[in-house]
């Protein structure tokens, strides 16, 4: 399908089509709520046709179940299933039955706003990417629910005083660190598996991703050529490129972009650097080539993130 066809919903034109519910908690650019009956008729007109969602998600099931396609992979969303969509996920509903659903959406950029370093956490979302639905125990889906339970019960309290604020921070970064050591866990449990299978060409790969993503992790801020990495991985460029689109749908240099791009983000909104600087902190040339390169790969200039909400 032609990308140009794919309709794309931030999480701000979520709501302004289906505005948060008076139960529902909307706090900075993220959104807590549950649904005990699903609004089929919402779902379809607005997931129908493949989407693409430009926001975080996480969506499980506390009776009934939805079934979606997500990046052309088929999920059954059920009470024993949390469903992940990083963004940019293209999401597709197929139907439900009796779905009663627990659900949380926020912002890119919330996570940075929570003080949660995205980069850190990029391998886990391209590993849900590939495995969306991540079965769960009684105790993971209990634990769920009982963190937002606990943001849901601050937030009501009404004390919004700076000291109750970080609370309400504090909760909210610890749920989103379960969600991410449940899927760190089943990573894990994957990676035994192919051992365990014996698949030596899954294991290498993954052990280049893993070492690819160290060596990005230390080296983005000073080196975006792909012949680098390929270099301290012992590598040819074509070799590593290859691997990784295979590995993980993207080439080396989308990974790379990435980061860059994330940590720009993340010192226009929080770092009192003006933008020459961070483009020279970033190895960019000038400011000039800094604001090509941020446009190129966010639609927008450094100047309009920097404003924007």
């Amino acid at each position: 399908m032609n990308e140009k066809e794919i309709s794309s919903f931030s999480l701000a034109s979520l709501i302004a089509i289906y505005p948060p519910q008076p139960e529902d908690l909307y706090y900075n650019g993220c959104i807590l709520g549950h649904r005990e009956v699903l609004d089929t008729e919402m779902a379809m007109s607005l997931f129908r046709f493949p989407t693409r969602v430009n926001a975080f998600g996480a969506v499980f099931c506390s009776k009934g179940s939805v079934t979606v396609t997500s990046n052309l992979k088929h999920c059954v969303i059920g009470a024993q299933t949390l469903f992940v969509c990083p963004p940019r996920t293209i999401v597709q509903v197929e139907s439900q039955e009796e779905a009663s659903i627990h659900f949380i959406l926020c912002e890119e950029e919330f996570l940075g706003r929570i003080q949660i370093d995205l980069k850190q956490m990029m391998h886990l979302f391209m590993a849900v990417r590939e495995n969306p639905c991540l079965p769960l125990s009684c105790e993971e889906r209990d634990e769920i629910i009982r963190s937002q339970s606990e943001i849901e019960a601050e937030w009501r309290s009404g004390r919004r005083d700076p000291l109750s604020q970080e609370i309400l921070r504090t909760l909210l970064r610890t749920l989103a660190y379960r969600l991410c050591r449940l899927i760190d866990n089943r990573i894990g449990e994957g990676q035994q598996r192919a051992e365990a299978e014996n698949d030596p060409t899954r294991n290498r790969n993954n052990a280049y991703f893993n070492a690819f993503i160290e060596e990005l992790s230390k080296h983005y801020m000073h080196a975006r050529n792909v012949g680098f990495y390929a270099e301290r991985l012992h590598l040819t460029p074509k070799y590593l490129t290859t691997l990784l689109r295979t590995t993980t749908g993207r080439t080396a240099t989308e990974w790379i972009d990435e980061y860059v791009v994330l940590e720009a983000k993340n010192l226009l909104k929080h770092s009192p650097m003006n933008i020459q600087e961070i483009a020279y902190y970033l190895n960019f040339s000038n400011q000039s080539f800094f604001g090509k390169y941020f446009k190129q790969h966010t639609g927008i200039t450094p100047t309009a993130y920097r404003s924007s909400k």
